[in-house]
Parts: C-alpha cells; sequence; structure tokens
C-alpha cells in the first residue's frame, strides 16, 4: 500500500530581542539595525530590518512556517545580525533550538532563548542577549505531534 508521508509545519512567531550589542559604532553609545535570519533543514527565512535599536520589537509580530518530512533531531536556527550598507552585516548573537522541546504542544507560548555571542561581540562586560519567540510543531493534517518520553 503505497502509504502518505506524514509531514510536519513549525511555526515561528518573532517578537523581540533585548539587550543587544551595539555594532554602528559611528553611533554615540552603538546601535544595531537588526534583523533575524531562521534557518531549519535547508530552508532560511527572514525577518525585517527594524533600525536604531537595541531592544527591537517587531510589530506586529513576524510570522515564519517551514514544513518538514521529520521532526526529530532537528534544530532551528536563529542568527540576530545587524544591517550594514557598506560592509558586511554582523551577527550579534545566535540560538540553537532543538525541535524536540514542542512535540506534545509543549512549549507553545512565548519563551526567551539566550543569544550566544560571536567572540567579537562576546566580551567582559557584553549584554547578556536574548530572543524572544513563540514556537509550535504540528502535523500539516493538523493532528498533534506525539512524544514519547
Amino acid at each position: 500500500m503505497g502509504g502518505h508521508q506524514k509531514k510536519f509545519m513549525v511555526r515561528v512567531v518573532l517578537y523581540k530581542c533585548q539587550d543587544l550589542a551595539g555594532a554602528d559604532m559611528d553611533v554615540v553609545d552603538g546601535k544595531s539595525d537588526s534583523y533575524v535570519v531562521f534557518t531549519l533543514g535547508s530552508d532560511t527565512q527572514k525577518s525585517s530590518c527594524i533600525v536604531n535599536n537595541l531592544n527591537p520589537h517587531w510589530s506586529p509580530p513576524e510570522k515564519f512556517q517551514f514544513e518538514l518530512d521529520e521532526w526529530q533531531n532537528q534544530f532551528l536556527v536563529a542568527q540576530v545580525f545587524d544591517c550594514d550598507r557598506l560592509s558586511r552585516d554582523d551577527l550579534l548573537g545566535s540560538a540553537v533550538i532543538p525541535l524536540a522541546l514542542y512535540a506534545g504542544h509543549r512549549h507553545c507560548e512565548m519563551y526567551s532563548y539566550p543569544l550566544v555571542l560571536p567572540d567579537e561581540v562576546g566580551g567582559f562586560g557584553a549584554p547578556k542577549s536574548d530572543l524572544f519567540l513563540q514556537i509550535s510543531l504540528v502535523a500539516s493534517d493538523g493532528s498533534d505531534v506525539e512524544y514519547y518520553y
């Protein structure tokens, strides 16, 4: 019998970042023109850019959707960048989030993910930056994704 393989949807809602490092040092106290890149498998999606803000809020929150054949052992990678017109964009921080956290409708509320800072940003006295997301994992037919302990 030709069984139809179930697909899975990962929905990501981007709310805000908090305490980002200032990357644009030509401005007093440094600011950042921040955007977030989400990568899941071979799919990459990018948010809009919020300018001159170390605590950017996306209002309304931005929504992203990814489709997968399998969710086990998959990770959502979120990278926060500073947009630069004249040079390469600067990485401000990243988070690697296992999808297994979201099976069985667990952890589906907004949550704060600490960002790992790159060496050039994360020295002594660097801010503790956070990314606020809401992530859900559902089967594309609308059924729950079962999680087995």
